[in-house]
């Protein structure tokens, strides 16, 4: 906000504050209900990990959501926990460690035999449960045929100042960097959310030359705006397949940073983009079509969310790629979080995913959650990624948040029917002693 957004450090502080205050309200209320359920049960053990999936499924629905970061996504390298996603999410990866945590806590407090007992079976369970599963999984898209892409990361930020001959010499060394990995077999090549700021849909000229080039040589996939007018600014997603232009438009735009929420009370804050107008929400998602395949292409912060990968794999996609300008985030933890959180969406989907960045970190993602290869961040380099066209639909994909909604549904439940007849009992006594 300070950097890119033009706020002053006293207004930008407490802009944080607030969203900091705002988060921590759901662990907070998660909190007190747990502490209330410990002291009358000592099963509390098996609420708790129901309510904190509810909250962070309201966390991830309220007020345009929030979920980054959820705890499941700590996981991101233990390859066989992971595989569980394929069944509930990102969610289920969560209940699953604070059920574990529950347990271990169980086991000292209490020192009953029953609580050691369910310990040792739900991590057996999980772990070798998980190991089959990855292991059958293996086996079944190992035998797929393989498909190369090119990926291009070109380590630029916003910072960088452009002019019209830095964005003809930049075009041109993308254009020989996507000619090098055609050459080494890439059957399409991937650019990030930012590489150059033109606006192709506005210029001939640049339209021409992409369509040209695509016919000449190799597809490309890139991230630009499209700035219609004023009130129609979209974030896209171009696929340039030979003469015909795909396009999606992103439909969950990131609060303060594509739009500002809630504008009229929060007017002091600027947003962090360089248009003159918010964006404007895309009011589909659509996968883009090229080569005879469908590709689901969330952009940037859209991968976060599961239900919106998940709804463009129901819609027919075979691959996802996700491209992304991580470069506001400048060298901090968020870029490398931004990569763990991506590993869940090709395991619950069972999908390829590659991810090409402006400045880091791009990757290729295989269905089982490996990181097969990668760019470090702040690294100018490209990368060939194998990946394989895939068809089935994982458990996930084909009932979405199932358990989610079934943790509100007993959360609300039992909160009603342990605190409503502890308030009335309340009641009577404090009624009583007036009398």
């Amino acid at each position: 906000m300070i950097k890119y957004g033009g706020t002053s450090p006293l207004l930008s502080i407490i802009a944080l504050f607030s969203l900091s205050l705002y988060i921590a309200l759901f662990s907070g209320i998660l909190g007190l209900l747990g502490s209330y359920f410990f002291r009358i049960t000592r099963y509390a053990i098996f609420i708790i990990p129901i309510l904190w999936i509810t909250k962070d499924f309201a966390l991830e629905t309220l007020l345009t959501g929030f979920p980054w970061c959820l705890l499941g996504y700590s996981q991101y390298k233990h390859i066989i926990l992971l595989q569980w996603a394929d069944l509930g999410g990102i969610h289920f990866i969560s209940f699953i460690i604070i059920m574990i945590n529950c347990l271990v806590y169980s086991c000292f407090k209490f020192h009953q035999r029953f609580f050691k007992v369910i310990l040792i079976f739900f991590v057996l369970i999980f772990e070798l449960g998980g190991w089959s599963k990855l292991i059958s999984f293996q086996q079944h898209f190992s035998s797929k045929s393989k498909e190369f892409a090119g990926i291009i990361q070109p380590n630029v930020s916003h910072d960088t100042q452009f002019s019209l001959s830095t964005i003809d010499s930049r075009l041109r060394k993308l254009f020989q960097q996507s000619i090098s990995l055609s050459n080494q077999g890439a059957s399409f090549i991937v650019w990030p959310e930012f590489t150059v700021p033109i606006y192709p849909m506005q210029s001939e000229f640049y339209l021409r030359k992409f369509q040209t080039f695509s016919s000449d040589h190799v597809p490309i996939i890139a991230g630009f705006t499209d700035f219609q007018d004023y009130q129609h600014i979209y974030n896209s997603v171009f696929l340039f397949c030979k003469e015909k232009t795909n396009q999606y438009n992103k439909v969950h735009l990131a609060p303060f940073g594509e739009y500002i929420p809630f504008r009229k009370a929060l007017f002091f804050i600027k947003k962090i983009t360089d248009e003159i107008g918010d964006f404007t929400p895309g009011d589909r998602i659509e996968n883009l079509n090229c080569l005879g395949h469908s590709f689901s292409v969330p952009i940037c912060f859209e991968i976060i969310y599961p239900e919106l990968v998940r709804a463009f794999t129901r819609k027919g996609g075979e691959i996802i790629i996700t491209i992304s300008n991580d470069s506001w985030f400048g060298f901090t933890s968020a870029p490398f979080q931004h990569l763990a959180m991506s590993v869940f969406r090709a395991v619950e989907n069972r999908r390829y995913l590659l991810r090409s960045t402006s400045n880091g970190i791009s990757a290729a993602i295989a269905p089982d959650g490996k990181i097969i290869t990668s760019i470090p961040y702040g690294d100018e380099d490209t990368l060939i990624a194998p990946f394989s066209y895939l068809s089935q639909i994982s458990f996930f994909t084909r009932i979405g948040y199932l358990f989610p909604y079934s943790c509100f549904g007993i959360s609300m439940v039992v909160i009603l029917l342990t605190l409503i007849p502890a308030w009335k009992k309340n009641d009577y006594k404090s009624r009583k002693h007036v009398i």
